[in-house]
């Protein structure tokens, strides 16, 4: 074979080159794509290990977490019986008529508004416009009244005047507000 006929030099040198590309072609598609590979895998497992730990913080406060969302759904149970989600004003109208009835007062105006609501808000305003006459001291007890009715009743504007002769009973004259949740809330 003329391979080995070759001087010790010429092997030396085409032992070389054998030698670099080899190590070439190992570096380049081999040891190069799998540093690559490996430092994508670093990636990936420290990104997990971050998702573990705060799997782990979030774990660790489940109980607290459940405990709060309990007490959310409890506080959101409470505030559906203050503020429900349709305004109901036949049921108003009915608790209002048996307290008025209660205090011997007469009403002669009820009028609900259009209803409104504030720009983001969870709920909206239900306007109600009312007159009626009674004993002062009745009046007083009614607006005591409402201020504990099972749903929040605001009275924002009232004007009380004498009833004509009557010294003991007085015209009233109010706007009170009742809160409605909005749908989709």
């Amino acid at each position: 074979m003329k391979l080995f006929n070759l001087s010790k030099r010429a092997k030396i040198i085409l032992f070389m080159v054998f030698l670099l590309a080899f190590s070439y072609f190992n570096y380049s598609f081999i040891y190069l794509p799998r540093k690559a590979r490996i430092e994508n895998l670093d990636s990936e497992i420290s990104i997990l290990q971050g998702k573990i730990e705060e799997g782990k913080r979030i774990y660790a406060r489940l109980g607290e977490l459940r405990k709060e969302y309990q007490d959310l759904i409890e506080k959101m149970e409470f505030m559906e019986v203050l503020l429900p989600k349709e305004k109901e004003i036949p049921e108003f109208l009915v608790m209002l008529q048996e307290t008025m009835d209660e205090f011997n007062i007469d009403f002669t105006n009820f009028a609900p508004q259009s209803i409104i609501q504030e720009k983001d808000a969870l709920y909206a305003r239900l306007p109600i416009n009312m007159t009626y006459s009674a004993n002062y001291f009745e009046v007083i007890r009614f607006l005591d009244r409402l201020e504990n009715f099972p749903r929040i009743v605001d009275v924002r504007e009232l004007s009380l005047n004498p009833a004509g002769d009557d010294a003991d009973n007085v015209n009233v004259t109010m706007t009170m507000f009742t809160y409605v949740l909005m749908k989709g809330n």
